[in-house]
């Protein structure tokens, strides 16, 4: 059986508009992907961005964290949207690397070293409770009762 496939690769301007196509498909499509990327890490950042002073949006994890993990795990599961299921969990998951290497390098520049400005990668480490922090405490209260 004759199929228009098969006679056009066998037509040397058929084949290379066959090829022509292909490849101006695949580079709209990879400008379709970077789209997608690019938006799903700007809104990702809108919505860290808002919710900065509460640490950033979480729901267990960091929310940007969270919905990479979710959309790549879904696009194992499709084939139709996998390519789209994975642009927007590589743009949830950029956003969440960038901002927590933007707060692990602010923790890196106000001092100390760069092994200690990751310990605290997943949120601002708490005081310490005991040692100087009391101590500073305690003295400040005996001046002001002095």
């Amino acid at each position: 059986m004759l199929r228009l496939p098969g006679l056009l690769a066998q037509n040397r301007f058929g084949g290379s508009l066959l090829h022509r196509t292909h490849r101006t498909l695949g580079r709209e499509l990879k400008s379709i992907r970077t789209g997608e990327v690019a938006l799903t890490s700007f809104a990702f950042g809108l919505i860290q961005g808002k919710y900065k002073k509460d640490g950033g949006l979480t729901l267990l994890l960091p929310v940007d964290l969270l919905t990479g993990i979710v959309a790549h795990g879904a696009a194992l599961f499709t084939d139709q949207y996998a390519s789209h299921l994975h642009a927007i969990g590589d743009g949830a998951l950029a956003s969440f690397f960038t901002t927590t290497g933007y707060r692990v390098g602010e923790r890196w520049q106000a001092g100390g070293s760069i092994w200690h400005s990751l310990g605290g990668m997943f949120g601002d480490t708490k005081e310490p409770a005991g040692g100087s922090t009391i101590a500073d405490k305690e003295l400040a209260s005996l001046v002001r009762a002095g």
